[in-house]
């Protein structure tokens, strides 16, 4: 049973000759729903996606509103992860891998960050931001091994 209650009062609401158009927003979704005129509040509910370049996108968006509108959670895909997220946690199981191997932070940025850390100097690399980032990559990644990996399973 679908529950439209579930969901925040629209963003938006337009009556047209052809229904009736919501938009919800919220902190990095966004939904879009056109009611037919004709629709009654037991009719079925169908979603509409047209097949273009967008398509991962919008069926993404219609399992979060299906989420939303029955209740129902999903376990999350690798395939619900940016490119940007997938690169990072990528890169936070290989600093991961280096630092259980007693990498220093330095050598560790110079193979996954940039290799002419290497040359800088002492002050440089304190100073460094490849340092910084090499450590957040480290802490979080011993984060994630230690329990961590659990948000990624709950969405």
């Amino acid at each position: 049973m679908l529950r439209f209650d579930f969901l925040p009062s629209p963003a938006f609401s337009v009556d047209c000759d052809d229904g009736r158009h919501l938009l919800w927003r919220e902190a990095h979704d966004e939904q879009r729903i056109w009611i037919l005129p004709d629709a009654t509040a037991t009719a079925s509910v169908a979603a509409i996606i047209p097949f273009d370049q967008h398509l991962p996108d919008r069926l993404a968006t219609t399992l979060r509103l299906w989420q939303r509108l029955t209740g129902v959670a999903t376990a999350p895909s690798a395939a619900s992860l940016t490119r940007q997220q997938r690169r990072r946690l990528i890169l936070m199981l290989r600093a991961l891998d280096g630092h259980q191997q007693q990498a220093t932070y330095r050598e560790l940025a110079a193979t996954l960050l940039d290799p002419d850390v290497r040359s800088q100097s002492r002050r440089d690399w304190l100073t460094s931001s490849y340092r910084s980032q090499i450590i957040r990559l480290v802490k979080d990644a011993v984060g994630r091994m230690r329990g961590g990996y659990r948000e990624l399973l709950s969405g």
